[in-house]
């Protein structure tokens, strides 16, 4: 028997190839059981090797689409450290203006104290000098 598996040939062409060989070393055409039997699995071998091939191309979409997806989920974990980051640079900066803010406020108040103070010394003075 014709045992050639040239991936060109479909199984009919393999099933005529095994039948010429067979007619022409028994003389006679058969389409025997064996014959059938070995075009099916050669069909069988085309389909098997196929879904073998499509199973591993499924299978390596599939492991792409998970790391695309674990690279996207690392990307929006950055940006999300990031964005804190962000917001805790920008309390720090708000807490560090109020923090000045009320330094600010303290002294302006110490000084108006100092100031209210020395006027009323200098409105006792004139009153003391004034009597």
């Amino acid at each position: 028997m014709l045992f050639c598996r040239n991936p060109r040939w479909g199984t009919a062409q393999y099933a005529l190839a095994i039948v010429h060989r067979c007619s022409s070393s028994c003389g006679r055409r058969i389409w025997p059981k064996i014959l059938l039997e070995k075009g099916m699995k050669f069909s069988t071998n085309l389909t098997f090797h196929s879904l073998m091939k499509l199973l591993k191309a499924f299978e390596l979409m599939k492991k792409q689409e998970e790391t695309r997806q674990a690279e996207v989920a690392a990307r929006a974990a950055e940006f999300k450290a990031m964005q804190a980051q962000a917001e805790t640079e920008r309390q720090r900066v708000i807490y560090d203006e109020q923090k000045k803010l009320t330094q600010h406020q303290a002294q302006t108040k110490s000084q108006m104290a100092r100031y209210e103070d020395e006027l009323a010394r200098k409105r006792m003075q004139a009153e003391n000098e004034y009597q």
